[in-house]
């Protein structure tokens, strides 16, 4: 891991943005001024915040005067225009549980989300790298949320819901970061707000309604969540319980807690490592096919189980918006994710009887099974209990997704274009990997996110270098296979027919067949 940070990042404004309209003919939407959190979002009440960092390229940068001077204004007035459509956003939130009714977002007109402009001293390209950063580094990169009343400590009465930085490193870049309570939104819904931003930002203040062709507005009528089975009172129960037992919030992920540096790094999966654990799979499991989403967890996982020498629990979140009766609107605001969990028998096999091959059959398998008609609530009474029951074993679990394209959405147009990394931090507090669509043009992989102490994250590199090296073998013989046979179209989409014509040139045959990363 690399030493700590070569100066501090020194603040230089803070200032607050508040919803504004562009100029447009349409007239204004009535705004209601609280918005009911629904049984999805309590899920998420007691998970920290989701923070994430956006790291731009610009060698032409100057320095923090000159982004104060003509950039600052830009994205203000975009962040703002942004804001006017996801208003709950500049909203606040209780920050416990009522003792009557359930907690809402509260906006007020004259609410604002503070931003935080600062100069970072540290070296821009070393914490936008894949190796192993120490998370000290990273985290002033990070806004927090303003807390109102109390003292603004742990009795505070409110708390903002999101706030934004803007870290400036001269002659390098620009890193922008975030931070959002995840009761208020799943990763769908901010990627929907950040691509909303990046599109106003990109075409510029006189955009006008032009980014509308880029996004639909979000929805925020809470209505088209239904609650038949009464799942928002039955968290409201369990939160109550937990907060009246003494409980705390969760802390059992968080490597914060632990004695010792913990490092954030990066690992790739690339098409042709997907290829090669694909092959595994299919010789050493009985699943004929995996995702690559299956495959790059399932790898991961097996990896931590190795690194820590014991078992972990495997859980991942899937959405829920076309598996609601009656679906729910792809443009809603808010969370709308189901907790899905992997098979017992896969958990309790002994750390070293878990292969990459193994369990990503075993995530695939969980997937496959959400196909039957309201599989993925049939558990949903127990979702809060889960999630804590996980946070004190340190299970494993998934942020982000390779489908909500991080990469594209957050497009800020000349002089950034798209972000050279993107991380989750939070991870570090929530045991979770950050996926994500690989940044690198052409790449068409995975890469995953993953916060470990120090001895953990050695372990998993190492099981990471073989499991790549294996992959190489796994592939050159199945390539040397082919050959035996004779030529294979291999320029094949995710459905495809091949023809293979055996070495005496008179028998051909031809079949159907789904690629491993379809």
């Amino acid at each position: 891991m690399a030493p700590g940070p070569l100066n501090p990042v020194t603040v230089m404004e803070q200032c607050h943005v508040s919803p504004s309209p562009l100029p447009s003919p349409l007239p204004p939407a009535v705004k209601p001024q609280t918005l009911p959190l629904t049984f999805f979002d309590l899920v998420f009440w007691d998970v920290p915040p989701v923070q994430r960092l956006f790291f731009y390229d610009n060698a032409d940068l100057l320095g923090a005067p000159e982004f104060l001077l003509h950039e600052l204004r830009l994205f203000e007035k975009s962040l703002a225009a942004a804001l006017h459509h996801f208003y709950p956003l500049a909203g606040t939130l209780v920050c416990s549980i009522p003792e009557a009714g359930a907690p809402e977002v509260v906006f007020s007109d004259g609410d604002s989300v503070r931003l935080t402009v600062a100069v970072g001293g540290d070296d821009f390209q070393d914490l936008a790298g894949d190796h192993a950063r120490d998370t000290a580094r990273l985290r002033p990169l990070l806004p927090s949320l303003p807390r109102h009343g109390g003292g603004g400590g742990s009795r505070c009465r409110t708390q903002d819901v999101f706030a934004v930085q803007l870290t400036v490193f001269p002659h390098a870049g620009l890193c922008i970061g975030t931070t959002l309570h995840h009761a208020v939104a799943d990763g769908s819904s901010y990627v929907h707000f950040m691509r909303t931003w990046a599109a106003i930002h990109r075409l510029g203040p006189g955009c006008g309604g032009k980014w509308a062709a880029v996004d639909a507005p979000p929805l925020l009528d809470r209505s088209v969540v239904r609650d038949e089975n009464g799942l928002r009172e039955v968290f409201l129960r369990d939160h109550r319980a937990h907060e009246a037992a003494g409980g705390k919030r969760l802390h059992g992920w968080d490597l914060g807690q632990r004695p010792g540096a913990a490092g954030l790094a990066t690992f790739r999966f690339t098409e042709k490592l997907l290829r090669g654990l694909g092959r595994q799979v299919e010789s050493e499991t009985t699943a004929r096919r995996c995702s690559p989403y299956a495959l790059a967890c399932g790898a991961v996982w097996a990896g931590i189980v190795h690194a820590r020498g014991s078992n972990a629990s495997f859980g991942f979140v899937t959405g829920c918006k076309p598996r609601a009766t009656p679906p729910v609107p792809g443009n809603y605001f808010g969370n709308c994710l189901g907790l899905c969990r992997v098979g017992k028998e896969e958990e309790a096999k002994p750390s070293g009887g878990l292969t990459a091959a193994t369990a990503s059959a075993a995530i695939w398998l969980a997937i496959e099974g959400l196909a039957e008609q309201g599989r993925v609530f049939r558990d949903a009474r127990g979702w809060v209990r889960l999630v804590r029951e996980y946070a004190s074993a340190r299970a494993v679990t998934v942020a982000g997704s390779p489908k909500l394209g991080v990469y594209a959405a957050t497009d800020l147009g000349a002089p950034w274009g798209r972000p050279r990394k993107v991380e989750i931090v939070s991870v570090e507090r929530t045991g979770a990997l950050a996926l994500a669509e690989s940044g690198r043009d052409g790449d068409g992989g995975i890469e995953v996110g993953l916060a470990l102490p120090r001895g953990e994250m050695e372990a998993f590199r190492a099981f990471y270098h073989d499991l790549v090296s294996h992959s190489v073998v796994v592939l050159t013989a199945a390539r040397r296979d082919v050959r035996t046979f004779g030529p294979v179209d291999r320029c094949l989409p995710d459905r495809a027919t091949a023809t293979v014509t055996f070495a005496g040139g008179n028998l051909a045959l031809s079949f159907y067949f789904y690629i491993f990363y379809s």
